[in-house]
């Protein structure tokens, strides 16, 4: 795979291993959790023509609501396959037929071992389940993927940027010995002659304890570091002087260039700093949380979300269920309607345009009215621009006597 290998840093990459850097599991985290949590229901096209509704008996209604298979939730189907596309660069889930041809479950495939295929005219998916080879046809997979060479295999993000990942985790573990070696700097022990028995003997350990069998002075100096004698008295004899022969953390800025790893990684994958715990920066996508929470959706989640049902809506139907409208619909409506103030004012303006109170009642997640709620309504100040141009004949009432007459205005 793209993804593996050893980088410039010294350390393995590969697409298990880059969860193991914070701020990847982050990224990974940050946007799989919403791809998850939007309610996902099959839609049709209504009777009218104009709008739709909820097809509850499609056989995968329920299903894809709640249990894809009968080993996963949506959750975690959905974010199981969304995780993959964002550290292989594909996500893929087979899709379980009845007799009639109709989708009535999602399996994912794992994407180290799947690859799409086209071989004597014929484009196909190839997998490995339990070891056996399979070969599944096109249509009966879905594939989620972003950024593609040749629009047919994603490209892993982190093969992309395994250097930069490489280094996170090189300066992790570089920050972890630092600790285990008493949080002093690599370096060596100068003497100005030949080291006594005795000098040999206390460099054997705190204890001094002896070895059964010769031990260097490097061996027994390296077993006096580590937390557990981080306290203890060392003691430097006939003249020894300790030279320093790496750069101390605070001198090779370690801290700054941990948070530009933490950056590099969140530019990768879209990902506002404020929102995997980084402060460093200030955003520029808006003055509030809730203006940064907008942009993030659009510019980030809302990408994924269009590939995941145009995926959905090309493979789950049938030719005539696609010819009767059915399809699939993310509701992204309930994190990106606001607070309630500006709920309130946005469901006022588009009741006043024509929304009913039923579509209305629909985006907050409540049941509606009935047919009552069903009605349109338009505002007396709202007119068409021809009939600002061609106002009708108006009717004025005159006082005459004590009673009201019509007559009407030229």
């Amino acid at each position: 795979m793209i993804g593996h290998g050893k980088t410039n840093a010294g350390v393995f990459v590969g697409e298990h291993t880059a969860r193991n850097f914070p701020i990847v599991y982050a990224c990974v985290n940050r946007i799989s959790n919403p791809i998850a949590h939007f309610p996902l229901r099959i839609m049709r096209r209504a009777k009218d023509g104009l709008s739709s509704e909820e097809a509850s008996d499609h056989p995968l209604s329920r299903r894809l609501k709640m249990r894809p298979n009968d080993l996963m939730s949506s959750r975690t189907f959905r974010k199981t396959i969304q995780s993959h596309a964002l550290l292989w660069g594909n996500g893929y889930a087979e899709i379980e037929r009845n007799g009639r041809g109709q989708a009535v479950g999602l399996w994912p495939l794992m994407p180290e071992v799947t690859r799409p295929k086209k071989a004597g005219g014929r484009f196909f998916f190839e997998t490995k389940i339990n070891g056996k080879r399979f070969e599944i046809d096109h249509g009966d997979v879905i594939h989620i993927m972003d950024q593609s060479q040749d629009g047919y295999v994603g490209l892993s993000q982190v093969g992309l940027a395994r250097q930069a990942i490489g280094m996170g985790l090189a300066m992790e573990e570089f920050g972890a010995k630092f600790f285990a070696n008493d949080a002093k700097s690599g370096g060596f022990l100068m003497h100005p002659g030949k080291l006594t028995g005795s000098a040999k003997t206390n460099l054997r350990g705190p204890n001094g304890e002896r070895q059964t069998a010769p031990e260097s002075p490097a061996a027994a100096l390296e077993r006096q570091g580590g937390l557990d004698n981080a306290h203890r008295v060392k003691v430097l004899e006939e003249g020894m002087k300790w030279i320093t022969t790496t750069i101390p953390p605070e001198d090779a800025q370690f801290l700054g260039s941990r948070e530009m790893q933490i950056a590099e990684v969140a530019r990768i994958y879209d990902v506002p700093l404020i929102l995997v715990q980084s402060h460093e920066k200030s955003t520029s996508w808006g003055t509030g949380i809730e203006q940064l929470m907008i942009g993030f959706y659009q510019q980030t989640i809302a990408p994924w979300v269009g590939a995941w049902e145009e995926e959905f809506n090309w493979k789950l139907f049938t030719e005539e269920e696609q010819s009767l409208g059915y399809h699939v619909k993310f509701n992204m409506n309930a994190l990106l309607r606001g607070d309630m103030a500006a709920r309130s004012a946005f469901y006022k303006a588009m009741f006043e345009l024509g929304m009913t109170m039923n579509q209305i009642l629909a985006l907050e997640d409540m049941n509606g009215i009935g047919a009552n709620g069903d009605v349109n309504f338009v505002s007396n100040n709202v007119q068409t621009v021809e009939r600002a141009i061609n106002p009708p004949e108006t009717v004025s009432i005159v006082r005459n006597g004590g009673r009201a007459t019509e007559e009407d205005e030229e």
